[in-house]
């Protein structure tokens, strides 16, 4: 829950950091504002990378109804001999 109130505030963060070090790229040409390009870019997109795998995990959903026994698991499972 605490995820989805940072990453909104560090994509915001990081692209207003990128806009910054661009206009101070454009007004000092040298090493340190591209090194903050960089470095902002690197933010951002790291965050809209972890968004999307984010996204991606929250699509497994299970139901079960009656007397059924449901087992979700990440990967391969095997039963055996389930009894109520």
């Amino acid at each position: 829950m605490l995820q989805e109130i940072i990453m909104p505030i560090i994509k915001f963060l990081s692209v207003v950091a990128l806009l910054g070090s661009i206009a101070w790229m454009v007004a000092a040409p040298d090493y340190e504002p591209a090194l903050a390009i960089v470095a902002s870019l690197s933010t951002l997109i790291a965050n809209l990378i972890i968004e999307k795998r984010k996204d991606a995990t929250v699509n497994q959903r299970q139901k079960v109804t009656g007397n059924g026994v449901g087992i979700q698991a990440g990967g391969d499972v095997t039963v055996g001999d389930i009894r109520n």
